[in-house]
């Protein structure tokens, strides 16, 4: 079985892959950034918004629900420059709202270059607004849809969807997590960024391992301790 060529329903055409991700996290710009350069008719990815600082400060959302707060809440360590509210209601505004299927993928990888590349605060609305100008949206097009209620509520009731589907039938527990086909999700970290090249092997490596060894739950390798 080639990757792409089978559904979770055994009809032929793109694989759906779903992919929990967080603005904040290096791995989780390898595994977008290696999805995203991936031949359309190959996979179909889904990106699900699942937001670290929920998950570490209230997982169970009883008290604390990030999509319930407003733009300038105090993160919970005080750690203003790692709130992800911002970005991910811009991610989801522009996927929703915009007509040209290739701008939220342009603005996923905006703002993860701002974040570890540029090093920004992508908490702040004026950064995520120059991260959609180089997607390609006219200026003010970010900062004004996050003002907009009549864009910014859907947005919030997708990152409550998105934590919904995460921890209602699995506790994903962090990120990236991976569901492709029909498999169960699985937590990956990459060593290093794939080249666009590379994608396609890395897909059916991965798959078929999980097909090969159903049993496995956990394979980490340890670090290094000096040279290699």
């Amino acid at each position: 079985m080639t990757a792409g060529q089978e559904t979770a329903g055994g009809a032929t055409g793109p694989l759906p892959v779903e992919v929990f991700m967080d603005y904040h996290c290096p791995y989780s710009h390898r595994v977008v950034c290696w999805l995203d350069d991936l031949d359309p008719g190959l996979v179909e990815v889904r990106y699900r918004l699942f937001a670290l600082e929920q998950v570490n400060h209230d997982p169970d959302a009883t008290a604390w629900r990030i999509w319930d707060q407003p733009l300038d809440y105090a993160q919970y360590r005080d750690r203003q420059d790692r709130r992800s509210l911002a970005p991910f209601l811009a991610t989801a505004i522009v996927e929703a709202s915009t007509a040209d299927p290739g701008a939220a993928r342009r603005l996923r990888r905006a703002i993860y270059a701002a974040r570890f590349e540029a090093r920004l605060d992508i908490s702040d609305p004026a950064v995520l607004d120059v991260a959609g100008v180089r997607a390609g949206l006219p200026p003010g097009y970010v900062t004004t849809a996050l003002a907009h209620p009549a864009l910014a509520e859907p947005a919030r009731a997708r990152l409550a969807a998105d934590w919904a589907a995460a921890r209602n039938r699995y506790r994903v527990f962090g990120v990236p997590t991976i569901a492709i086909g029909a498999d169960s999700p699985v937590y990956v970290r990459l060593s290093r960024a794939i080249a666009p090249a590379e994608g396609p092997a890395l897909l059916a490596a991965l798959r078929a391992f999980r097909v090969a060894a159903p049993t496995v739950l956990e394979l980490k390798e340890p670090e290094r301790v000096g040279p290699s």
